[in-house]
């Protein structure tokens, strides 16, 4: 599984790249609540699951369909992301999560 993360405290950028699920549970835990910082986890198929922080111990999941025009997202709590980081490595994949819905993607118009 790859990793990616922007941390908009530090400044710290991490472009895709393997990492085990001990490391990637590191990486979530010690990154900064600050708005807008987000950390994804893509899989073999190219599928991605992204987590947004957006206030205290609240965080928006999200796993986008761009070829589809739209993601599944749920809000969820540290602990809840936490499960479903460790359930997709588990299975190796990014799989949909209870309670997640559809959300049309808006399109940009040039």
């Amino acid at each position: 599984m790859k990793l990616f993360l922007y941390d908009i405290e530090t400044d710290e950028e991490i472009e895709p790249e393997e990492y085990a699920l001990d490391e990637a549970l590191d990486e979530f835990y010690y990154l900064s609540e600050e708005e807008d910082f987000f950390l994804g986890i893509i899989d073999d198929e190219d599928r991605c699951i992204q987590f947004l922080f957006v206030s205290d111990n609240k965080w928006l999941a999200d796993i986008p369909r761009v070829a589809e025009n739209y993601s599944l997202q749920k809000y969820a709590d540290y602990d809840e992301c936490v499960d479903m980081i460790k359930k997709v490595y588990e299975l190796k994949e990014i799989v949909q999560f209870s309670g997640m819905k559809k959300v049309e993607l808006r399109k940009i118009n040039d």
